[in-house]
């Protein structure tokens, strides 16, 4: 009956809840952000690989810890910035696909520098901002105003894990925020998924690639009327759909 359904979906919801608040009970956050300013990428992958593995069904945050999340969110696109081995790498995207389920803590993922990172490593990048000092990296601060970009070409990469989680947080993080859809657009990440699906009929790709990969250009194409022309006329993607 409608009623009973009300009723589960109420006790489904409460239930997330109640294991959630366990999470935050149960884990300290402040301790994995320790572990974080190591810089020791051995200990940042057991404290990422444990917060990863106690939020991973949380949806609703604690908004006393808003500051705590914000700064580990910039910890880890800091990490992002470096050389990782791949565990540590899906890690941290794997975290960042967690916090960017909190509209409300999105500031470190939404500068062009944390943009140009996520969607490298979602293959999808057309330009790579000029390097930055990694206090930059850390801090979440934009390119200098004038600095040259280089072209960078899609991130090759054969772990499509590592692509598919990217892409996720990228999805994320458009959908709640006004400012990253903006750096969306400028870093035109609608054509590096458009050259993506071309491929769509090359087996290298697997299914949860070409699925987020539709996502990202409905987000894009349905929140930024710019990008939804240059998808149409420059891009062809009415033939390309």
């Amino acid at each position: 009956s409608r009623s009973q359904r009300r009723v589960n979906t109420h006790t489904h919801t409460l239930t997330d809840n109640t294991r959630c608040h366990l999470y935050h009970n149960k884990m300290d956050l402040h301790v994995i952000i320790e572990q974080m300013e190591t810089g020791d990428q051995d200990a940042a992958l057991s404290a990422l690989q444990r917060f990863n593995r106690e939020m991973s069904q949380c949806f609703m945050f604690n908004r006393e810890e808003d500051q705590d999340r914000k700064h580990l969110g910039e910890l880890v696109i800091g990490l992002l910035a470096r050389e990782l081995q791949p565990s540590c790498l899906l890690a941290c995207l794997e975290t960042i696909r967690i916090l960017s389920r909190d509209k409300y803590c999105l500031d470190p993922f939404i500068s062009c520098s944390a943009m140009s990172i996520l969607s490298r490593y979602a293959g999808i990048a057309t330009t790579c901002p000029s390097l930055l000092p990694q206090s930059a990296w850390m801090e979440g601060q934009e390119d200098e105003e004038g600095a040259e970009k280089e072209p960078c070409s899609a991130l090759e990469n054969s772990d499509q894990e590592v692509i598919v989680e990217a892409l996720k947080s990228i999805c994320n993080i458009l959908l709640h925020n006004e400012t990253a859809q903006v750096r969306a657009a400028e870093l035109q990440l609608i054509k590096g998924v458009a050259e993506r699906l071309k491929q769509c009929y090359d087996p290298t790709w697997g299914y949860e690639v070409h699925f987020f990969d539709l996502r990202l250009t409905f987000l894009l194409t349905a929140l930024r009327l710019d990008v939804r022309a240059q998808l149409a006329q420059e891009l062809h993607g009415i033939r390309l759909l």
